[in-house]
């Protein structure tokens, strides 16, 4: 128990925060890991202010006792795979995007099929979502590509969709018939936190154009961006599943520069040396279905060939862009 009372006190940063998540009193958890410590003949933490800093020799621990979590929990999965797929969960992590529009048909056929298997869904930016991975709190994510220092993940485009520019219809540039891209750099942006993937995407189009944005609103949530341009408090990105009603209904209107155009893709993103159970490699085979793209046959249940040709990891199914929900 010490080990994943140190997991957590990593993880979390305090020694309360590791005794709420675990329903145990802090003096239980300050116990346990001086007794790790006494057996080990090393120092694991240090205090620092409120919270607390690994030794050299803590962190050393630290990496054995995460390795040993992993270990745990896919002993626990290999064991739960002998009782088949009648009951079971999986934790799946997800953009907003994804959740709202791209996964429900998915989750929808998947309950169908194994209405025994609970889903757990946590929904943030990608960024969160991968550290959740590789602590092994989430089996798979589908987030926004490319992924950075993916050299532990194997990842597999599902789905290319266009960005727009949109704006309140009161806008100054609304009325601009042949707009500039120059002018787009006058008035404020709303946009994702600095170092989202999204932001960076969109950055990188601007910039190409010569357009440093001048962003005065940053959230995460598409759904307060559009709120908060439908307001008239700035220009905004977004995918065209997002706005597109919207924009059907006059709240926004699609600001068109020749040239300039805005894409993301969303990737299905899977630790490349982890255990991967029953459960999961059924999701795998509905969603790989329900989008229309091809999985290498180690993700599928008992190994089964995938459809057609199989991707490398890193590169898309034959259209590239899944099938539109």
């Amino acid at each position: 128990m010490a080990l994943r009372y140190l997991v957590s006190v990593a993880e979390l940063g305090s020694l309360t925060a590791a005794a709420e998540e675990h329903r145990v009193t802090q003096p239980a958890i300050s116990i346990s890991l001086r007794k790790l410590a006494a057996g080990l003949g090393v120092s694991l933490v240090e205090a620092d202010g409120r919270r607390v800093r690994f030794t050299r020799a803590g962190e050393i621990v630290l990496d054995y006792a995460r390795r040993f979590a992993r270990l745990e929990e896919e002993l626990l999965r290999e064991m739960a795979d002998l009782e088949g797929l009648v009951r079971g969960k999986i934790a799946i992590g997800t953009i907003d995007a994804a959740s709202a529009y791209v996964l429900p048909h998915v989750f929808s056929r998947f309950r169908e099929r194994y209405p025994g298997i609970d889903i757990s869904l946590e929904v943030m930016a990608t960024s969160p979502l991968l550290t959740a991975l590789r602590a092994g709190r989430l089996d798979l994510v589908v987030g926004t590509l490319p992924v950075e220092g993916d050299t532990d993940l194997e990842v597999f485009p599902i789905y290319t969709e266009h960005l727009l520019l949109v704006a309140h219809p009161g806008h100054p540039l609304a009325r601009v018939r042949a707009l500039s891209s120059a002018a787009l750099a006058q008035y404020p942006f709303i946009s994702f936190h600095e170092g989202a993937t999204t932001r960076r995407i969109i950055e990188n189009a601007l910039a190409a154009h010569g357009v440093a944005p001048r962003v005065t609103m940053t959230t995460d949530s598409p759904e307060a961006i559009r709120n908060l341009a439908a307001a008239g408090l700035g220009m905004a990105t977004l995918p065209e599943m997002v706005v597109r009603d919207d924009i059907e209904r006059g709240v926004l209107v699609e600001l068109s520069v020749k040239g300039l155009t805005f894409e993301r893709t969303l990737g299905l993103i899977i630790p490349s040396r982890r255990y991967l159970s029953a459960t999961v490699r059924a999701f795998l085979a509905v969603l790989a279905d329900g989008l229309g793209i091809e999985l290498p046959r180690r993700f599928l249940p008992g190994g089964a060939e995938s459809v057609g040709r199989s991707p490398r990891p890193g590169t898309s199914s034959k259209s590239g862009k899944g099938r539109r929900p």
